[in-house]
């Protein structure tokens, strides 16, 4: 068997020489939430010059950034990304907002449209020599994801937040060893390699559930197939479990399949999959709909094996 997250590990081993900073919308105002993660930034198009002006130069409209599985990119995010010359020099900048990721099995890539509105300075690239910082990411004693390792300036602090990784919630982090306060990882000043542990542990308490559908769908590569999958993200606001029933909260709304065309409720007989925990459960009573919001109870149900292996349609979240 192929071992495709070995080969991404070579990958980035190789290709990985340019940065990005990703910046996060939290109430209306952009966040940086990582700087200088490790990636390879392909242009996508450009623009043709001015046959007549000799003076203009191609502008690029789009770039493809390609990155290691553990990186944290989401649909949307501000990301600023930092071309690097093999001198190891900043070469070029770019800024723009990323779409949905698209994840292969041993790498993850996302296409960055340009914005001329939203320029900002990058964080400043860390020297071609530094100090290695290795972070793992732990749970119950075994790896969840694959370590990474990034370089960080002698003498600058060097903060990371553990990133989301879907199904696990993070509890600790540990610093050389060191126990930290919450689970951001904070160097005040960088001297050594250091080693930067994050602890995750699983998440027993269903965050969002997916319905549970048969028909067209579009793959996160953007082909089409068809076949048992698991429709779009719908978040939960609240879940309780008594005797094997689930008593979930969530917004009344209706889903329309965007391939399939198929109408998307919460009405009993819906069958949809909690997680995380992939819990298959099938809506058994409404308990209440009031202004916009339904109540009901779902109760547990054995999946054919064609349903259990249901592909799950990150393409069409937002």
């Amino acid at each position: 068997m192929i071992d495709f997250g070995k080969i991404g590990d070579i990958a980035s081993k190789f290709f990985d020489s340019d940065y990005i900073d990703i910046k996060r919308d939290f109430n209306g105002k952009l966040q940086e939430v990582y700087s200088n993660i490790p990636c390879h930034v392909a242009y996508a198009s450009t623009d043709n010059p001015d046959p007549t002006t000799v003076d203009i130069k191609p502008v690029i409209q789009s770039i493809t950034v390609h990155c290691p599985l553990y990186v944290d990119i989401r649909n949307n995010d501000f990301i600023i990304a930092k071309k690097i010359g093999s001198d190891g020099s900043l070469i070029a900048t770019y800024s723009g907002r990323c779409g949905n990721p698209v994840v292969s099995q041993g790498r993850k890539k996302a296409l960055m449209q340009m914005s001329g509105t939203e320029a900002d300075e990058p964080t400043p690239i860390p020297p071609k020599e530094g100090a290695e910082i290795r972070i793992s990411f732990i749970s119950d004693g075994s790896a969840i994801q694959d370590s990474q390792t990034q370089k960080a300036e002698i003498g600058k602090p060097f903060v990371m937040e553990s990133p989301v990784i879907e199904g696990y919630t993070a509890v600790e982090c540990y610093v050389d060893g060191i126990l930290q306060e919450g689970t951001t990882a904070r160097i005040e000043s960088v001297e050594n390699p250091a080693e930067i542990k994050f602890i995750y542990a699983v998440s027993d308490v269903p965050e969002f559930f997916r319905f549970l559908v048969k028909g067209l769908y579009t793959k996160d590569d953007g082909s089409l197939s068809s076949g048992w999958h698991l429709y779009k993200k719908v978040d939960i606001a609240s879940v309780s479990v008594s005797s094997d029933v689930y008593t979930i909260t969530c917004k009344d709304e209706v889903l329309e399949h965007e391939d399939g065309g198929q109408k998307l409720k919460v009405e009993v007989g819906a069958r949809m999959v909690l997680i995380p925990g992939n819990v298959f459960v099938e809506v058994s009573e409404i308990v209440e709909k009031n202004n916009g919001v339904v109540m009901f109870n779902a109760v547990p149900f054995e999946p054919t094996d064609g349903e259990r292996k249901a592909y799950v349609c990150g393409y069409y979240d937002d």
